[in-house]
């Protein structure tokens, strides 16, 4: 290195001992660090008048009449919610976002296949959105157009009236879906031009494929679908494989950002788990259990169910 480079780094050094030493002696300590920018900017007239249209106040007591509501599924869920007085609300507070947990084959697409068709047979606009199976197979694969018709067949339920009022989304076999910006479009396509009242999805987790992604998509259509007096069923997959553990895929930030929680699962009996079945420890038992509901109460008592052979998830009494 030749002394005039040596002089050149010395002196780039010395700079930056400087900016530093400065840097230190102006530092505050963390409590008086000046860090929250928006109380700097000056308020002008046309924000204040935004403000004042947009901040809400109460009303007067006489002008609030809304009451607990149950969208009646027909299922056994509806008697898992309970009213003011503790008892079934028979249905599933109205406008709610639930989420259904659990491992493979424990019955969560059997049970909202139920739903869908005997909402549509209802009269309610149902949008079916099925990332895991497709809808209406060009093979000879049994699909689950064939299996929806199958159930309403069993249920005696109108097959023309469910057609009327069923909108299916198949992402498996239209892959554009798959994209989330395609997907949202196309949902608000359908809702705002022909209306809905029931958003399901089987399965939420497939439709996004970066896992951390998924709270950030559940909470845009949650509130969506409170702003148009949608209620919603987002099948979701666990992340951990352990029986007695019921994280959801995506994180914790999935279920903050639902109404309501309803875990179907195996699990080994022990404590509340036992108790409420009357079976052995560690005996291996098929569930159904509301985790949780900013809604409205409802029942935390562990319920035994099963899947019959013609394909429905039932209570077992």
């Amino acid at each position: 290195m030749s002394k005039e480079e040596e002089n050149k780094l010395q002196e780039n050094s010395k700079r930056v001992l400087e900016k530093m030493a400065e840097l230190i002696a102006n530092a505050k300590n963390d409590d008086e660090i000046d860090v929250i920018k928006p109380f700097s900017f000056p308020i002008d007239k046309p924000r204040t008048l935004l403000y004042d249209s947009i901040i809400s106040k109460p009303k007067e007591g006489d002008e609030i009449k809304k009451r607990l509501e149950g969208l009646k599924t027909g299922t056994f869920i509806d008697d898992l919610y309970l009213n003011e007085s503790n008892n079934p609300l028979g249905g599933v507070p109205i406008i709610g976002q639930f989420g259904l947990v659990g491992l493979s084959g424990v019955g969560k697409s059997i049970l909202v296949q139920e739903i869908a068709i005997r909402l549509a047979d209802s009269g309610k606009r149902v949008i079916f959105v099925t990332s895991e199976d497709s809808w209406d197979s060009p093979t000879a694969r049994l699909d689950l157009q064939t299996r929806f018709k199958q159930k309403a067949d069993l249920l005696k339920l109108d097959w023309g009236k469910i057609k009327e009022n069923l909108v299916v989304f198949d992402t498996i076999l239209h892959s554009e879906f798959r994209s989330w910006e395609e997907f949202i479009g196309a949902y608000r396509f359908v809702v705002e031009g022909k209306g809905c009242d029931v958003l399901i999805i089987d399965s939420i987790t497939l439709m996004e494929s970066y896992r951390q992604n998924l709270k950030h998509r559940v909470l845009e259509l949650s509130r969506y679908n409170q702003t148009k007096g949608i209620t919603g069923f987002y099948v979701c997959q666990r992340s951990e494989e352990e029986t007695d553990r019921f994280a959801i895929s995506g994180g914790i930030g999935v279920a903050h950002n639902l109404d309501s929680v309803i875990c179907i699962d195996f699990a080994k009996a022990m404590g509340q788990l036992k108790e409420d079945f009357g079976v052995k420890q560690w005996d291996m038992v098929h569930f159904c259990r509301i985790l949780s509901c900013r809604l409205s109460a409802f029942d935390r008592k562990y319920k035994k169910v099963e899947i019959t052979p013609d394909g429905f998830l039932k209570l077992v009494k």
